[in-house]
């Protein structure tokens, strides 16, 4: 369990870090190449978000524990940034 909150965090802060460079990058092919990297990376969030274990389907509602919260919640936050930055990705 341990490894995979590792595992999250690393995920969640790499995509922290890909937002923070393209709210910065000066040139619009940087800000192309940072969409789409920021893209995939939100993509492997969602995956690891969905796949930790002891994670329930969000069908199946939200766990009481508050990890299992912050886990679905990270889940849906990257699916969307995924989708909004693929959509502006060529």
């Amino acid at each position: 369990m341990r490894e995979a909150n590792l595992r999250l965090g690393a995920a969640l802060a790499e995509v922290e870090g890909l937002y923070t460079a393209l709210l910065k990058a000066g040139s619009p092919r940087r800000r192309r190449r940072l969409r789409a990297e920021l893209a995939r990376a939100a993509g492997r969030l969602a995956e690891l978000a969905a796949a930790a274990p002891g994670s329930e389907s969000r069908a199946t509602g939200a766990r009481r524990s508050r990890w299992g919260r912050r886990r679905i919640l990270a889940e849906r936050g990257a699916e969307w940034i995924a989708a909004r930055y693929r959509r502006d990705v060529p």
